[in-house]
């Protein structure tokens, strides 16, 4: 049996290429747009690709699975209840294929997802018993997939059924049987997930939360609660992944000149700008949305900028193109029409407008908070915010701040503040953008305030500091 993973950072999303070792036929699992990496692999190793497997209509990617079995020939096999808008090969409860001396058994798993199944794989060369499972969004390392991706009150109806699928089917194989999730640490699809990027059913059973919950009663409040916020993207990954995306390439890069990029953001368009937090603060395009370069681009990106509008993009180099087009194209935003070339110093040179972002560090901060200077928002997630914050900060999560804009002061001074200081200018970056003035960001965030051991509230505290700040 051959086996390898390919993870995406950020995005938290794991696929897999399986294959026999005396066939050279190979399965690949779960896999992202960018396809190429795929046939490099089976490329390189010899191998052969003939199924094109999913274990669910993935809510928080582009899935490259219709495009990969089209290009190579391959079967593409989902669930029977996925209802792809394409051909595939539906399979059920004990469907069964083989690759080589690797047979591969179907369980139907409704939970993450309605039509979710999960793949058991057997090595018939070694034994007659399964040894791994290719468990999807249902069973993942420390945690398990949330079932309110689609709605709360189809959570509730779902959260019973992964129960039921955790405890009748997945945890009935033994103990030293692999898990290989598609969902790892970065995904938004399950709260808590654990950095390791596979596991075995027996240290799930053991020490997974999720799993230790007394009754099925406790397991559904406990996947229902405390999650993450969903991304304003996810709303468009199911029906453009039943629909069935086309192949994608790499386009060129495209530089564009401060005169295109004028004309860009006059029809609408927007123009996000991947330098650091510092570079970006000391000089900017205005109106451009800062969102850096690194594994949280793509998410953030998709958070916040509506689907279908033209894209510019600044680049703290040229040859950072491949990368951000690749990450936005795998949330299927790709309407990027170019890069300001040969970056900020063309803006500058033109002699067009430039607008800052002033900057001050948590003493100084320290000091405008003491003297009632200015009003302070704080940008991180419910349980950052719940371990510990700013007295008197008001709390919107990042993710929540378009929508909730009317509730951002905008009289006098408002630092923004996150815990490192790079979604705090990211946040900074879209309230200037809506026309706020006197925004500061806050380098260091409350990781630095904290390790200077300023004051803080936390825990249920936070919630009378909110409200009257």
């Amino acid at each position: 049996m051959y086996l390898t993973q390919f993870f995406v950072e950020g995005l938290g999303h794991a696929s897999y290429l399986l294959a026999s070792e005396k066939t050279h036929e190979a399965a690949i699992v779960d896999p992202r747009r960018d396809i190429d990496v795929y046939l490099d692999a089976t490329r390189a190793a010899g191998l052969e690709i003939r199924y094109v497997l999913e274990t669910h209509n993935h809510n928080d990617f582009v899935s490259g699975a219709r495009a990969l079995a089209e290009l190579t020939g391959a079967t593409h096999i989902a669930s029977a209840k996925a209802e792809l808008h394409f051909p595939y090969q539906p399979v059920n409860e004990g469907d069964m294929l083989t690759l080589g001396e690797i047979t591969l058994h179907t369980l139907f798993t409704p939970g993450h997802t309605p039509e979710h199944v999960v793949y058991v794989a057997t090595d018939t060369s070694r034994g007659d018993d399964p040894v791994l499972a290719f468990t999807g969004g249902d069973l993942l390392v420390g945690s398990v997939g949330r079932p309110d991706l689609l709605g709360r009150e189809l959570g509730e109806r779902l959260a019973p059924m992964l129960y039921d699928s955790l405890h009748e089917k997945i945890l009935r194989l033994a103990d030293y049987v692999e898990v290989l999730p598609t969902h790892g640490a970065g995904s938004l699809c399950g709260k808590n997930i654990g950095s390791k990027r596979t596991s075995t059913i027996g240290y799930e059973r053991r020490f997974n939360p999720a799993l230790q919950q007394p009754s099925k009663e406790d397991f559904v409040l406990f996947v229902l609660g405390g999650n993450p916020g969903i991304p304003a993207y996810y709303r468009r990954m199911r029906p453009t992944n039943q629909a069935g995306a086309p192949l994608w390439t790499l386009p060129r890069p495209q530089p564009l000149t401060p005169a295109a990029i004028q004309h860009l953001t006059s029809h609408e368009g927007i123009v996000i700008d991947t330098r650091s937090a510092l570079a970006f603060g000391g000089g900017h395009i205005p109106g451009a949305l800062n969102v850096p370069l690194g594994p949280q681009f793509a998410t953030w990106v998709g958070w916040l900028v509506p689907p279908d509008v033209p894209l510019a993009l600044v680049l703290e180099r040229p040859d950072d193109w491949a990368e951000a087009v690749t990450a936005l194209a795998r949330i299927g935003y790709e309407r990027v029409l170019g890069y300001l070339s040969p970056g900020m110093s063309a803006w500058i040179e033109a002699g067009l407008p430039l607008a800052h972002t002033e900057e001050r560090n948590v003493d100084a901060l320290r000091g405008l908070v003491r003297d009632r200077a200015v009003a302070v928002l704080d940008v991180r997630t419910e349980n950052e915010w719940l371990d510990g914050h700013i007295p008197g900060a008001r709390h919107i999560p990042l993710g929540d701040l378009p929508e909730r804009l009317a509730e951002v002061p905008r009289d006098g001074t408002l630092a923004v503040i996150c815990h490192s200081g790079n979604r705090s200018s990211i946040a900074a970056s879209l309230l200037e953008r809506h026309g706020l003035r006197n925004v500061i960001n806050v380098p260091g965030g409350m990781g630095a305030w904290e390790a200077r051991g300023y004051p803080m509230v936390s825990g249920e505290e936070k919630k009378d500091a909110g409200h009257a700040a």
